[in-house]
């Protein structure tokens, strides 16, 4: 194998890069004073809780491009993302940060980068 094909391999997709930088502008966005007024909180809110969680993951358990269309890709990354931010919330509401914003912000972030950096494993393996 040449070094370019290794490379090649060792580099995620653009997709995932993209999550990975979605994730921390939206973290930026809603944290920050200023920005956190605005609009544009609900445009990078509802993405990072409603798409992203579930997206990373099923990344992570389809790496290949055989695995599923984009529509079947896009309707169980919506569902699973329901899914995952509903547990989430259950089990927040049992420990002593509850489900207030910081507390699911950091978890729901922190979930999909792990998602993110699995699939990127499992596409380069």
């Amino acid at each position: 194998m040449s070094m370019v094909e290794r490379i090649n391999k060792a580099i995620p997709k653009n997709d995932l890069i993209f999550i990975v930088a979605f994730v921390i502008t939206s973290v930026v966005i809603i944290t920050i004073p200023p920005l956190n007024g605005t609009p544009l909180r609900a445009v990078v809110g509802f993405p990072l809780v409603l798409f992203l969680p579930g997206y990373s993951l099923v990344s992570a358990l389809f790496p290949g491009k055989d695995g599923l269309d984009l529509i079947e890709m896009i309707a169980l990354s919506i569902g699973l993302s329901i899914c995952i931010v509903v547990f989430i919330g259950l089990g927040l509401n049992y420990t002593p940060w509850g489900i207030r914003l910081g507390p699911v912000l950091l978890v729901l972030s922190v979930f999909t980068l792990i998602g993110t950096a699995v699939s990127a494993l499992r596409r380069m393996g």
